[in-house]
């Protein structure tokens, strides 16, 4: 049995979504700096859960091109690229948590995002954030169902 770990994956999110913020502004800073920099940090009494955290991150980055087609295709192209950075950043990490962290229901996923977006965004981007991510999760869940029916169904 795998050992639980120990940490908040709700404060991983957070300090997720701070690192690729980070290092979207900055093109140059190494992904490992970033990331130890926001572990170390004693300020808060908020444990992170470390492998979650840090698979989020380089799931996300692994994943950009793909996460960032899935939101251009549910949101006008014009329109993703002109969004402000912090909300692309948490709608990239909530997509990539939707379709490769297979463990955790799309719908908790959804709802840990909008929290994040209500510790950085107003009522109405977090409302934003919401309905891009639900949109996204069942177009997502629509796929599954017609590749299964077309690779299992047919036989």
């Amino acid at each position: 049995m795998k050992k639980k770990a120990k940490g908040s994956r709700a404060w991983s999110r957070i300090l997720a979504t701070q690192a690729l913020y980070q290092l979207s502004l900055n093109k140059n800073i190494d992904t490992s700096i970033v990331k130890k920099n926001l572990l170390k940090d004693k300020e808060t009494k908020n444990i992170p859960d470390k492998r979650f955290f840090s698979k989020l991150i380089n799931e996300t980055i692994k994943n950009k091109k793909e996460l960032d087609k899935k939101l251009e295709n549910a949101v006008a192209k014009k329109n993703f690229s002109k969004m402000e950075t912090i909300i692309k950043v948490i709608l990239e990490l909530g997509v990539c948590e939707i379709i490769y962290f297979k463990d955790l229901s799309y719908k908790i996923s959804i709802a840990e995002y909008n929290k994040v977006g209500n510790s950085f965004l107003n009522k109405n981007e977090v409302g934003l954030i919401n309905g891009i991510l639900d949109q996204i999760a069942k177009n997502i869940t629509n796929e599954w169902i017609r590749s299964y029916k077309k690779n299992f169904l047919s036989i």
